[in-house]
């Protein structure tokens, strides 16, 4: 009780000086052409915290925000800021969290408005607050550092081909709560681009090269860690013109090669992809009125493999493991025309020829749709549009496939509802012996209510899947409400999801149904939780939230997984003072790897905002 009473009246005495300080900020000049701006925000308390896998500490802490910035001879000659920090989180809350991290960026920018713009950034930080898993769906809390930087010039002379390079690396290392698995990852990016005008045509090119190299946790892994390493790069140039009859006409050509090396299980069991695929397209519209517009377009793929894989990757490694057979190739060759009978009455034709190559065999086939749109709303409740979908892949195997969308907007009084639905059946996917089916559907119910309060529910999901092929299907729910009035707001949330997943550098990667992937990572799980807010006072708020998830991943090691945070924080501020207290209490289990762990933080203390000059 005693050390209480100090601290309590050591923060009023504290308070009572701050409160009394008088600052005339003024921008600091150092020499003749450097000017400097710099303030923080300090925060001063009474911090604990203990748990499974820290050791029990309390104590009086300091924590720091700060902002930096400046120029030197002018703004457009070279400008600057900084924003170092420490023991603030960057996750939960600015001032208690599982971890208080450390760290800062900086960026400066030079030759601002000339023909010769750069800029330069950095940022570091450690024991920083993450997650490593699908996003929007349940996943796995981490802690770690990460580091980067980052520098781009461009050359930008009239009358001359535009010229931008930009160049990027960094790194990051995190372990996941509750395990000792580890997930490392280190980038490298290189980029060029230029762009040029001349007759008419616009005209662009562009270099990139990559490299990733990439740790992931054991109990996803296997039984011991798995670590890829991926390197690739991608050229290409388009133009574009303008053509009579209202047209457009562009073409583009692009070649990307790509190599990723994949070793688990202590490297027993490796998987080593190698893609090199080209690609040119030409697309070409005409509007000879304003109700009708055509258009035409032709496409070339030289490796269906490295196409797919490449997409899948993001635009950075590919999946391991996917192979459509030596060889694969796609052409298609399309048009088609629209015409709006009224401004909100539209139709539309397309009709696609494809010819494809993959797993050893040929295929041709057809591809037709006609789509019609009403904009205008139906009862004042309904748009829609739909399409009717006529393939057929040369095999003697033909698909008739719907795709249809409602939307619905209705006021009842007080009550403002909506709602969405569409569904697929049979869409021709990137190979056209498979197709696709899906549907998704939302809705939403606000109500307001007297005193001021209002009241929102929602609702969405979503299922899709390949149509002829097994272990594709997706699907995923969330519910959600919540209730305001003028000083206080309640918030309540439930998810669920299942499907399939591939293990990607930065977590799972959730991948349209696509044939010839192998490696899956099954998943499923749900997350419910909530939040409650109030403001007593004018310049007093408490707030608080939970939420816990729970998830099974099936892959080489087969895991149950639970994840849960308590938050809640008290703030008043005064001016420029403000009194911060809070607390968490952290807990993560994964079942492969061993018992959960339990981590409990708090803070009590008083922040200030300080105009240095």
């Amino acid at each position: 009780m005693k050390v209480a009473n100090r601290i309590i009246a050591l923060t009023v005495l504290v308070m009572a000086q701050l409160a009394t300080a008088q600052q005339q900020p003024q921008q600091l000049s150092i020499g003749e052409n450097t000017k400097l701006n710099a303030g923080a925000l300090f925060a001063f308390g009474y911090n604990g915290a203990y748990g499974d896998q820290v050791s029990s500490n309390h104590g009086l802490n300091f924590e720091l925000d700060g902002e930096i910035s400046g120029s030197y001879y002018n703004p457009r000659f070279l400008s600057f800021t900084a924003h170092p920090y420490y023991n603030q989180s960057r996750a939960n809350s600015s001032y208690q969290s599982i971890t208080g991290a450390s760290g800062g960026n900086a960026t400066a920018n030079f030759f601002t408005g000339s023909n010769f713009p750069g800029s330069f950034s950095y940022h570091y930080n450690t024991n920083s607050t993450g997650t490593f898993g699908l996003a929007g769906q349940p996943n796995f809390t981490t802690y770690g550092k990460a580091q980067g930087f980052g520098i781009n010039w461009s050359a930008l002379m009239p009358h001359w081909p535009t010229l931008s390079v930009g160049y990027s690396q960094g790194g990051g290392h995190s372990t996941i709560y509750g395990t000792s698995a580890e997930s490392n990852s280190s980038t490298r990016l290189f980029n060029v681009h230029t762009g040029y005008q001349i007759s008419g045509f616009r005209l662009t090119g562009f270099f990139n090269h990559n490299s990733l190299n990439s740790k992931f946790p054991d109990f996803l892994a296997g039984q011991q860690e798995a670590i890829q390493e991926s390197s690739g790069h991608d050229f290409g140039f388009s133009g574009q013109h303008n053509l009579p009859l209202h047209g457009f006409f562009s073409a583009s050509y692009s070649r990307a090669t790509a190599s990723s090396d994949y070793r688990s299980n202590g490297g027993r069991n490796a998987n080593t992809s190698n893609y090199t695929n080209s690609t040119e397209t030409t697309n070409a519209s005409f509007h000879p009125t304003k109700k009708l517009s055509l258009n035409v377009t032709q496409n070339y793929t030289n490796n269906l493999s490295g196409y797919l894989a490449q997409n899948l990757g993001g635009n950075g490694p590919p999946p391991p493991g996917l192979n459509l057979g030596s060889g694969s190739y796609s052409s298609t060759l399309g048009g088609g025309a629209s015409y709006s009978f009224t401004n909100f009455l539209s139709a539309s034709a397309q009709a696609t020829y494809y010819e494809q190559h993959y797993f050893g065999k040929s295929y041709t086939g057809e591809y037709l749709s006609g789509t019609v749109n009403y904009g205008k709303r139906l009862f004042d409740m309904f748009t829609f549009s739909a399409s009717v979908i006529d393939s057929s892949n040369g095999q003697g195997q033909n698909a008739l496939g719907f795709v249809g969308n409602v939307n619905f907007f209705r006021q009842f009084g007080r009550w403002q509802t909506s709602g969405q639905f569409s569904y697929a059946q049979n869409v021709q996917t990137l190979l056209i012996t498979y197709t696709t089916s899906y549907y998704n559907y939302s809705a939403n119910l606000h109500r307001r209510l007297p005193g001021g309060m209002q009241w929102t529910a929602a609702f969405n999901g979503s299922h899709s899947g390949l149509s002829n092929y097994q272990g594709t299907s997706t699907y995923s729910e969330g519910y959600s409400s919540s209730l305001s009035v003028r000083r206080l707001a309640v918030n309540a949330l439930f998810s669920k999801s299942s499907g399939v997943s591939l293990l990607g550098a930065g977590g799972l990667i959730n991948p349209n149904p696509t044939p010839g992937l192998n490696d899956f990572i099954l998943f499923s799980g749900s997350a419910y939780g909530g939040g409650v807010s109030v403001t007593p006072l004018r310049r007093l708020s408490i707030s608080g939230s939970f939420s816990r998830a729970i998830s099974n991943t099936i892959s080489a090691t087969n895991s149950h997984n639970n994840t849960e945070i308590f938050n809640a924080q008290l703030q008043y501020h005064l001016r420029r003072i403000g009194l911060q207290a809070g607390y968490t209490r952290f807990t993560q289990g994964i079942s492969a790897i061993g018992a959960p762990v339990n981590n409990t933080a708090y803070f009590v203390g008083m922040t200030r905002w300080f105009d240095f000059f």
